[in-house]
């Protein structure tokens, strides 16, 4: 029940929730993010964009009329070193469009009173960054990235000292009160929208053991709406150095980067902006606070090998001398690699030092642009050993030519313990979904070795074992799968989705009957929604140009140019009795649905 002022707030509310603002907002950024996420749906949430004037229509009416309920989100770990786990949250769709309309609605004002312009963090466009995935460069948009890379390299060179921070523990110590304070300050924003951005943030933050709510900790989401408020959060950090005796100043979020002129300008710049952060219940991170000379620059920030790597990367973009630069680019890894006797980086690998993570990542993504590739061993040494690396080690693993060694000793890790999060789990499922193996009965026994290693683990574990066993274990080994976690996947968006997900396996074969009474069971609207339209696409006459292009595109992003969710889909197709009329370049616009025998989905398309 809301009070009686309520009425007197919808006009602003309505106004904020406009559908044209929200159609907008799906499109142009929410619907890219959401499949960024780091937990992909069965079916990229194709119904929910089919059907989106609904959803905008209904989320219009709760949030105007007081009734919209922020449904549970999900929590995951992802190891950023030594064990040490970073807490990510992953909401509902409809949520991250209510988030990113609320923060939407201030970013304009934000970057408009923003005190520097060498703050460089802009939101994620939703545009494709070739080569680079979120990983790689962590947050925001690629072209912001870019300009702040650019920005500290140009700098390095100007001055004789570098000082190079970040703010310690920089989400989970945000206070709601403070952004609240800040961002009411430097934008014309009405109350009502302050305050439903401030219940919203509240009730995606953990929470856990039934404590209160404390105010405190930004939710950690792969999504711009909350880095944009968090970057406002730093603006009067901008402001001290803009107005400090500083030659250089660049930030991008909490990473920072100031050039001056002694180490006693460099130790004052360094008490000023930790004390600013302090009367906002923040501080620096000693770890990694240091005051670099100009040659120390040189070396952290890599300015040789990023100047290498650009030169290569130019005479390369329009496809010439692609065999020249994978010589070069090869040359360059093994030398900066300086491998030592266990086959990792050794001693004084450029890689481990500074900048070096983002060098090794930016060197993997040219060899592999140009044709080239690096030794299943070397990347299996970062998943392995550095936590940071493995997501882009088993992204380009998955182009092995020998998956079943791999996967031997990526069961290997999994048994032993190597991995401590949830994200891990994910990575190597993505790994499984995407490479080719050879099918084998000992390939068969590994897949069902992670799928019950996986499920025992965690809700997200579980969704991961969801897939693939849809790739590699039979029907009756599937089913026992979802009826021994009925109880876990009935009551969860993400893992009720992905059951029914799986609809497509099941469609004419003598298993249906049992499957369709698991589903039934779930009593899930959500693993309706996806049950439905894959039944649809598996009956339907005819279908829309929407699905026809989606149904044609390769995604050169994957190995077989394929991404698994759409392998789910094209099976619908393949099971519809007028798939040769309505899809009758299917397997010449896929060839990796004849090509690789060790997907059962994939085998059933090509039958």
């Amino acid at each position: 029940m809301q009070s009686p002022k309520f009425q007197f707030l919808k006009d602003d509310i309505r106004d904020v929730f406009d559908i044209s603002l929200l159609k907008d907002e799906w499109k142009r950024r929410t619907k890219p993010q959401i499949r960024k996420q780091l937990v992909f749906d069965a079916i990229e949430y194709r119904d929910i964009d089919q059907d989106i004037s609904h959803l905008l229509q209904r989320v219009r009416r709760e949030v105007s009329e007081g009734s919209y309920v922020v449904r549970r989100p999900k929590r995951y770990l992802t190891e950023k070193s030594r064990g040490l786990c970073r807490q990510m949250t992953l909401i509902h769709p409809r949520d991250l469009l209510v988030l990113e309309r609320l923060s939407r609605s201030v970013y304009f004002e934000l970057k408009l009173k923003a005190p520097s312009k060498s703050a460089f963090f802009e939101p994620d466009d939703g545009k494709f960054a070739k080569g680079f995935r979120q990983s790689d460069f962590e947050y925001g948009s690629f072209a912001s990235w870019k300009k702040f890379q650019k920005s500290i390299f140009g700098f390095a060179k100007e001055n004789d000292y570098i000082v190079i921070t970040d703010v310690a523990n920089f989400y989970d110590f945000i206070n709601f009160q403070h952004l609240r304070n800040i961002v009411s300050s430097l934008a014309d924003i009405r109350e009502s929208i302050l305050d439903l951005l401030i219940h919203v943030l509240n009730r995606l933050t953990w929470t856990p053991d039934f404590m209160p709510l404390t105010q405190v900790g930004m939710p950690q989401i792969e999504t711009s709406a909350t880095r944009v408020l968090a970057n406002a959060m730093l603006y009067e950090v901008d402001k001290v150095c803009e107005h400090s005796a500083v030659s250089n100043y660049a930030r991008f979020m909490d990473d920072i980067d100031v050039g001056v002129a002694c180490v006693e300008k460099a130790k004052a710049i360094v008490r000023d902006i930790d004390l600013t952060l302090q009367s906002r219940q923040l501080r620096l991170n000693s770890s990694k606070t240091r005051i670099l000379s100009r040659q120390e620059a040189f070396t952290h920030f890599c300015i040789s090998e990023n100047m290498t790597l650009s030169r290569i990367e130019a005479f390369t973009e329009k496809g010439r001398f692609l065999t020249l630069a994978k010589a070069i680019l090869t040359s360059k890894y093994e030398t900066w690699l300086h491998r030592s006797p266990d086959g990792g980086p050794g001693e004084n690998s450029r890689f481990i030092r500074g900048n070096g993570p983002k060098i090794h990542k930016r060197v993997l993504s040219l060899i592999y642009e140009v044709g080239g590739a690096v030794s299943d061993e070397d990347l299996l040494w970062q998943v392995e050993y550095n936590p940071s690396m493995r997501p882009t080690a088993l992204r380009y693993l998955s182009r092995t030519r020998r998956g079943n060694t791999v996967l031997k000793k990526l069961i290997t890790m999994v048994k032993s313990g190597v991995f401590v999060d949830d994200a891990a789990y994910v990575d190597v499922a993505g790994f499984m979904l995407h490479a080719k193996f050879r099918k084998t009965h000992a390939c068969t026994l590994r897949a069902e070795e992670f799928c019950k290693l996986a499920a025992s683990t965690s809700d997200i574990g579980l969704h991961s074992a969801i897939f693939v066993s849809a790739r590699f274990l039979a029907r009756s080994k599937i089913q026992r799968l979802l009826d021994n976690n009925v109880e876990r996947i009935s009551d969860d968006f993400w893992l009720s989705r992905a059951a029914a997900g799986l609809t497509s396996l099941f469609i004419g074969e003598s298993e249906w009957g049992k499957y369709l009474d698991f589903l039934r069971s779930l009593n899930s609207p959500d693993a309706e929604d996806v049950y439905e339209y894959l039944l649809s696409i598996s009956s339907s006459t005819s279908f829309t140009q929407s699905l026809k292009a989606y149904i044609k595109a390769p995604n050169h992003t994957f190995p077989q140019a394929l991404f698994f969710p759409k392998v789910l889909i094209l099976l619908a197709v393949a099971k519809n009795v007028s798939s040769a009329a309505l899809a009758p370049n299917l397997h010449v616009d896929h060839p990796a649905l004849k090509k690789d025998p060790s997907s059962s989905p994939v085998k059933r398309v090509s039958d």
